[in-house]
């Protein structure tokens, strides 16, 4: 049953798909279970995008 799930090379495949409905469940279900939270620190704010412009950079540098 695993081999016919992982047999697609490429592309969008029910592994795929069983992996956006977890992260989708996570991001929905997650704050229920959390207590209240402060606010962000001034530090988090600026790391966040920097983050994330690292990850596309790799990810663009990636497909090439």
């Amino acid at each position: 049953m695993f081999n016919n799930m992982m047999e697609e090379d490429y592309g969008w495949g029910t592994c795929s798909t069983m992996v956006l409905l977890m992260v989708a469940a996570i991001l929905l279900f997650a704050p229920l279970v959390m207590d209240s939270l402060g606010p962000p620190s001034a530090l988090m704010i600026l790391l966040i995008p920097v983050i994330l412009v690292a990850v596309l950079y790799f990810l663009h540098e990636a497909s090439d």
